[in-house]
């Protein structure tokens, strides 16, 4: 039985964490009775912007990585800036938020200003000169949040809106088949002179099949699209703290693209969503597989759609303790490595009695797919320890961990 001691005890200690995280790590904290902004601090957070979200996309149209990017996406970034230009003013001036005491471009041009004022020079290969010198050029606290945060909204922010104008161009693409199938359905349910098979005949199949990953991963895309391009109060999504350390970073950015192409190309992934047992892409096994499969995929989309309007990598927007998140801690991770492990199981069943077939490369081919397969784990596993080292200076996450106590599988890790 605990006591009432112990409870009084336990709930002082966590408003003294909130208290301590709030003033000394959450970068949007504001202060009670924070008076509004006055129009010296609204100017000089405008002006930052303007500089800081100009060189971005000046970067975006000039940057190798992006040069393919869609011109549609291109230009929906310079007409957004373009926009913010013309409406923030009038936004700030009329509501003068109080966000603007945290003001990431004021930050940001802080530290380039400390940078290119700063008039030492490094004279001797003294250790504590060097020291001092390199201390100059180290971001405060503040300054290296808005750094990262800055890279991550950019990043992530432009990756995700350009792979979901794809799937989106794809999809519009499909139209007409989606009306073709639609048109025999009807023909079958109304008339009966055509079989459902008929109606949705295996090209069909597969095609809907192809077309349900492809919506799914764009509900995904989606709502991470909007995370990234959308930090407000009211939605209940602003930044509390960025990953900054190098760990933390790298297991992210190694599961996205370009980062990803590497991985694949060094691992060496063969993992196909549409591969099929024994080569019958018909068969009653094939498509238990694959409705397994989409079951896990729904489950990766459901805790992207738990998550909200706080979707986004390498940053704490407050924790989120629904369904999925109420099973397990880490839900995504689990759910897409478990729906490239199903996808895959269908490589390993094959006719060995076929003329052709060789043991050996089957062997190796397996052996390869399994340590491809477990290297992902592995990335996912440091991934989500990682993403906890940072949540857990949250007293709310770390309440939250004490809920949900697993990981990765009930009663199990």
């Amino acid at each position: 039985m605990i006591s009432q001691d112990s409870t009084s005890q336990n709930s002082t200690t966590i408003i003294e964490d909130s208290e301590y995280f709030n003033k000394n790590l959450n970068i949007s904290y504001i202060p009670p009775n924070t008076p509004k902004p006055d129009n010296k601090i609204i100017l000089k957070h405008y002006f930052s912007s303007i500089q800081i979200y100009g060189l971005i996309i000046i970067l975006y149209w000039l940057n190798p990585f992006f040069s393919q990017s869609p011109l549609e996406i291109k230009l929906f970034y310079s007409f957004f800036y373009l926009a913010y230009i013309l409406i923030a003013p009038i936004i700030y001036f009329s509501v003068r938020p109080k966000s603007i005491y945290n003001s990431h471009s004021i930050e940001i041009c802080n530290y380039i200003a400390k940078i290119f004022s700063s008039k030492q020079k490094l004279i001797s290969l003294n250790p504590e000169e060097i020291k001092n010198f390199l201390n100059l050029y180290k971001p405060t606290y503040k300054e290296k949040q808005s750094l990262m945060l800055i890279f991550i909204k950019s990043f992530f922010g432009i990756l995700m809106v350009q792979s979901l104008y794809n799937n989106f161009l794809e999809i519009k693409a499909n139209i007409p088949y989606y009306l073709e199938i639609i048109k025999s359905l009807i023909i079958h349910f109304k008339t009966q002179t055509i079989t459902l098979a008929q109606a949705v005949p295996n090209d069909a199949r597969q095609f809907l099949y192809r077309q349900a990953i492809l919506i799914l991963y764009s509900i995904d895309l989606s709502i991470f699209s909007f995370g990234y391009l959308t930090e407000l109060t009211i939605l209940k999504n602003k930044i509390r703290t960025v990953e900054t350390t190098a760990a933390g970073i790298f297991f992210c950015l190694a599961c996205y693209t370009p980062f990803v192409l590497s991985s694949n190309a060094f691992l060496g992934w063969g993992q196909s969503d549409v591969t099929s047992a024994f080569g019958d892409e018909t068969s009653l096994l094939t498509w238990s597989i694959r409705f397994i499969a989409l079951f896990f995929l729904m489950i990766y989309v459901s805790a992207s759609i738990a998550l909200g309007t706080k979707g986004s990598n390498l940053t704490n927007r407050g924790t989120v303790s629904c369904f999925p998140y109420n099973i397990v801690r880490h839900p995504a991770y689990v759910a897409k490595n478990t729906f490239w492990i199903i996808t895959t199981l269908t490589l390993f069943i094959v006719d060995f009695t076929k003329p052709d077939f060789n043991f050996g490369d089957y062997i190796l081919k397996l052996i390869l797919t399994v340590l491809t397969l477990s290297s992902w784990a592995l990335i996912y596993y440091f991934r989500a320890l990682t993403e906890e080292r940072h949540l857990i200076q949250d007293p709310e996450y770390r309440k939250y961990t004490q809920q949900v106590k697993y990981r990765f599988i009930p009663w199990l890790i």
